[in-house]
Formats: C-alpha cells, sequence, structure tokens
C-alpha cells in the first residue's frame, strides 16, 4: 500500500503495512487505512477510533473538519459516526510528498480529539476497556471488542438470509437485461467505429443488463446475475458482428450491397477478404477486455445477490 520510506515517514512511523490496508496506534487512537476506488479516483479512507464525550464536543468536530476539509485540496471529505472518524483523502500527484500532506491533515485532527478528551475505543460501541481486534469485513476493516464482533456477525447473517429469501421475476427480468445490454452494445459498436476495442463497453453491458435485470426483475437473485452476464455475452457477439458488417457494407455500398446484405453475408465475406482470424481476434479481445473490466463488478453481484459476506480476525 506504501512505500517503505513513506511508511517511516507517515505519522511518526507507527503504521504497519499489511499490503490490502494499514493500521497502527497513534497518539492513544488506532488507526486504520484502507484504499478503495471512487468514481475512478484512488482515496485513501482513514479511519480513528474516537467516541465523542458528548453531543456539544461531537457538533464541534464536524465544525472543526469541515474548516480543516476547506483549507486543503487532498482533503476529499469525512463522516463523522458515533465511535469513529473517517477521513476520505486523495494522494498527492508526487508521492513522494505523500507523508507530509498526509500527517498536515491527520495531525491536526489527532490534536483536536486529544485536547477535545475524546476516548479511543471499539469502533461499534465505543468500549475503551474492553480487549479489541481489527475484523476484516468484506473489503473494509474495523476495530471491535469480542461482544460487538459477535454482534455484527449475526447482523451480517441475517442480512444474508433476507437477501436469499428474495425472488426476483424471471420474465421482466430478461426482458429488463437485454434492454440494458443493448444500451452496452449500441457503446461497443460506437467505440469500435472510432477503431477501438473497448472493454469498458463490455463491461459496462454487463452493468446495464444487471441494473435493468433487477429494476424490471424487481430484485437481483444469483439468477438474475447469471442471466444478466449471459445476455451481455450474446449482445457483445451481436455487436460485434453488427460492427465488422458495417464495416463491410462500407466498403460495398458502391456495389450496391445494403447494410442487411453485409450482416447476413459476413462469413463468407470473412473468407473472401481473408479477415476471419482478424475478426476472432477482436471478438476474442472483446471478450477477454470485457472479462478483465468487469470481474470485479460480477463478483461483487454474486457476493451481494446471495448475501455472502466475509469477516475474519485481521492480522
Amino acid at each position: 500500500m506504501f512505500r517503505k520510506k513513506d511508511l517511516n515517514q507517515l505519522l511518526g512511523g507507527c503504521l504497519t503495512d499489511y499490503k490490502t490496508y494499514a493500521r497502527g496506534t497513534y497518539r492513544g487512537y488506532q488507526i486504520i487505512f484502507n484504499l478503495r476506488a471512487v468514481n475512478n479516483a484512488q482515496i485513501f479512507f482513514v479511519t480513528i477510533n474516537a467516541s465523542a464525550p458528548g453531543q456539544e464536543a461531537f457538533s464541534a468536530l464536524t465544525s472543526f473538519l469541515e474548516s480543516q476539509k476547506n483549507g486543503s485540496k487532498y482533503f476529499h471529505g469525512f463522516t463523522c459516526y458515533e465511535h469513529f472518524i473517517e477521513l476520505e483523502l486523495v494522494s498527492p500527484v508526487r508521492a513522494k510528498k505523500l507523508p507530509a500532506t498526509f500527517n498536515e491533515i491527520i495531525d491536526p485532527v489527532i490534536q483536536y480529539i486529544t485536547m477535545q478528551s475524546f476516548t479511543a475505543g471499539c469502533q461499534n460501541c465505543g468500549d475503551s476497556v474492553a480487549a479489541l481486534d481489527c475484523y476484516q469485513i468484506n473489503n473494509t476493516h474495523q476495530i471491535l471488542c469480542q461482544n460487538c464482533s459477535r454482534e455484527v456477525e449475526a447482523q451480517l447473517e441475517d442480512n444474508k438470509a433476507a437477501i436469499r429469501s428474495q425472488k426476483s421475476s424471471l420474465i421482466p427480468g430478461l426482458v429488463g437485461a437485454l434492454l440494458g445490454a443493448l444500451i452496452g452494445g449500441a457503446m461497443w459498436i460506437g467505440i469500435y467505429k472510432l477503431g477501438y476495442i473497448a472493454g469498458i463497453a463490455g463491461a459496462i453491458t454487463v452493468i446495464c443488463a444487471m441494473k435493468g435485470y433487477e429494476l424490471f426483475g424487481r430484485a437481483m437473485d444469483v439468477k438474475g446475475v447469471i442471466i444478466s452476464v449471459l445476455i451481455s455475452i450474446v449482445m457483445i457477439y451481436f455487436a460485434n458482428n453488427i460492427a465488422w458488417a458495417w464495416e463491410a457494407y462500407d466498403a460495398l455500398e458502391s456495389y450496391g450491397f445494403t447494410f442487411s446484405d453485409a450482416y447476413r453475408g459476413l462469413q463468407d465475406i470473412l473468407v473472401e477478404t481473408e479477415m476471419t482470424k482478424n475478426y476472432y481476434a477482436d471478438l476474442g479481445i472483446g471478450y477477454f477486455l470485457t472479462f478483465i473490466c468487469s470481474i470485479g463488478t460480477i463478483v461483487s453481484a454474486f457476493r451481494n445477490s446471495s448475501g455472502s459476506y466475509k469477516m475474519k480476525k485481521a492480522k
């Protein structure tokens, strides 16, 4: 997550880098760094376990953080919870400036909550006496006491049961997935006409198909994810055919060919022009790029649609 020399300078070198996240205790408060993509930007979510001594202190903290945010372009945002604070930080363009930039944002916050007598404890209940452990919960990490870890896991199990009890309407879902995939297919053709094979168009096809299925089918279950992915695969095949037929039509229009002729006779045209290998190469590359761009979305959709979760004690 961090370069070694940056780690030594960041918050006095208190952090241990676990590759997927970093954690340490700084001036009595446990701090966790998680890196997530938000709107195509990499944002560091910095969690500080701190409980306000009262509502007035909590309100004052919000005002303080707002003023701090306005003073730094790298302070992207923040959220104050009952027993922890979450800061959103953007890394400076020049990587070597990261430690100083983050220290300038985090140090005043730590100083403020120390002066205002914020206590450090469990992120769920605020208990500052019970033994605490770090838990990985899906793609984030939390500092919890043993009682709260069991409570959180029970809530995740209840949520899993509730999600699995939901069933989608198959036929309306199919219609929605098809309509959604058409949007991605149109984008695929448009980008191909510009001379590119774009995996992002394939990913959008998958996302739109899933959104369409969920909207029309009124739920997204496991079968909805599978159907959406299969429809997307078929849609990409036809979109690629249309793109190639369009190219053939542009070349043969002067000979009296219509687009319909080019599409129906595409395979013969490919054989005659010895472009069959190029056609399948484009299709293969398109599927590969689609897989790369959408695998995270598909895995996340499967997890969400089945209610499955990952919770374990972290290092």
